[in-house]
């Protein structure tokens, strides 16, 4: 192994053990032994579908109808994880749009919530821990500097290890305008690390008119990999038309976040370990579902 390729993987490793997370242990999709937690989103169209209540959702586990015991909206700590591009392609106005971006969640965020801040580019930075100290994260966020290529698979894993293992709600804000050019790690390591992981990934991208540099379209991003990592987290992949609306952006993220259902049960008839299989419906009303597709019982 070259000596930048261990320094990478030792970053790596190093944002992992800062999230209080360990090889193998990282916080499943099911929260307890006796509770599994489901995060909701009910679109109609674009909007969230708000007013919801238990007697509304049908919850299976393994083809098994569960009782739904508990629902929230709002009431749980949410950790934000803002996971974002500074690579060489964000230089100036772009990067002032990202800033902005970053400081609209931090003015948002609600008593309980924490946030943290991990840049990456060809290295991988812990800007600011998970805090609830907002001082500390606008001086974070005004010390971003943009340089380098772009390992967006391997900033994606480490942003998932980070999931601190305790009873709130973790959301992944993943902001990246380029195609992934320095990572080690592969896309199935990354999904691996996913399904096992209960943080939802909300990613945004931009799109601009394409021109070549270096061969590569400049205004191209890793579309497949945002949609299917998104996807993968029941969470969603939006984009920025330009770089003014990269902040309403990632403010709409954190307000569509906060209108998500969490619906918990004991599940009954559909016990063991392994993979269980996990659909949400509606009974009677209409709108779109996203839900994950299941989880790991260990």
């Amino acid at each position: 192994m070259s000596a930048a390729r261990m320094v990478w993987c030792i970053a790596i490793a190093a944002v992992w053990a800062a999230g209080s997370v360990v090889a193998g242990r990282v916080q499943n999709f099911r929260s307890s032994a006796d509770l599994v937690t489901v995060d909701v989103l009910v679109t109609d169209g674009r909007a969230p579908v708000a007013g919801l209540g238990i007697s509304d959702f049908e919850l299976l586990d393994n083809g098994a109808v569960q009782q739904i015991q508990q629902i929230y909206v709002e009431q749980l700590p949410v950790n934000v994880v803002m996971l974002l591009d500074t690579s060489g392609s964000v230089r100036g106005e772009r990067l002032d749009a990202l800033q902005a971006g970053a400081m609209t969640i931090i003015n948002r965020l609600r008593k309980g919530d924490r946030a943290a801040l991990v840049s990456f580019s060809h290295a991988l930075n812990l800007t600011a821990p998970l805090t609830g100290d907002t001082a500390a994260l606008r001086r974070a966020v005004n010390a971003l500097s943009a340089s380098g290529s772009t390992a967006l698979r391997d900033a994606s894993f480490a942003a998932l290890a980070m999931r601190a293992a305790e009873s709130t709600r973790t959301l992944i804000l993943l902001f990246s305008d380029g195609l992934d050019t320095g990572s080690l790690l592969d896309e199935e390591q990354v999904m691996a690390v996913a399904r096992r992981s209960d943080a939802i990934v909300y990613a945004i991208g931009i799109r601009q008119p394409s021109r070549l540099r270096e061969g590569v379209p400049a205004g191209a991003i890793d579309d497949r990999f945002l949609n299917r990592l998104s996807r993968e987290t029941a969470g969603r992949l939006l984009y920025a038309e330009r770089n003014r609306d990269i902040e309403q952006t990632f403010a709409r993220v954190l307000e569509e976040f906060n209108s998500r259902y969490v619906l918990g049960y004991s599940p009954r008839g559909a016990e063991g370990k392994g993979w269980h299989r996990v659909e949400v419906r509606l009974k009677k009303k209409s709108g779109t579902v996203l839900a994950r597709r299941g989880y790991f019982a260990e």
